[in-house]
């Protein structure tokens, strides 16, 4: 199965079935059209999201093709703003109230997903070392990248 990377603050590494990713993206970027100045940042992580309605078909290796054009699940988060950092665990926890509210056991899978993700954030912001729950063997080195809106 091929799996969608996301790499996080610190460096470690958040990584699972690209469904699953997708199905996060898209309960994500549903969330950020709620909170205010994150419009920008909506619009930008729109275009990641499959959409099997639209056409989009998996490519068989973490990603998709959307009009002749390889989009992959894999981004890094400190390529982003901090203003857009914090919008994503914003929805991102939004996200997972919405899904635990809701009750239902079909919603396991993707809560255990949030659940480990978040975890993951907080372990972040109290300065544990990433190596402690980390999805890939290695720390991510700093991109050079800057990507998404709101970057001068």
């Amino acid at each position: 199965m091929a799996s969608a990377f996301w790499t996080l603050e610190d460096g470690r590494g958040f990584a699972r079935r690209w469904s699953g990713m997708s199905y996060m993206l898209d309960l994500i970027t549903n969330e950020l059209k709620n909170i205010n100045g994150a419009e920008e940042f909506y619009t930008y992580l729109e275009k990641f999201v499959f959409r099997e309605e639209n056409g989009d078909e998996y490519n068989g290796y973490g990603g998709f093709f959307r009009d002749n054009e390889d989009i992959m699940f894999n981004f890094d988060l400190r390529s982003f703003t901090p203003a857009n950092r914090k919008y994503f665990w914003e929805a991102s926890q939004k996200a997972l109230t919405k899904l635990k509210l809701e009750n239902d056991k079909k919603n396991e899978g993707i809560i255990f997903l949030f659940t480990t993700l978040l975890d993951m954030h907080k372990r972040i912001k109290r300065g544990e070392n990433p190596m402690e729950l980390n999805h890939m063997n290695i720390i991510e080195p700093e991109p050079n990248e800057k990507l998404g809106p709101g970057w001068n």
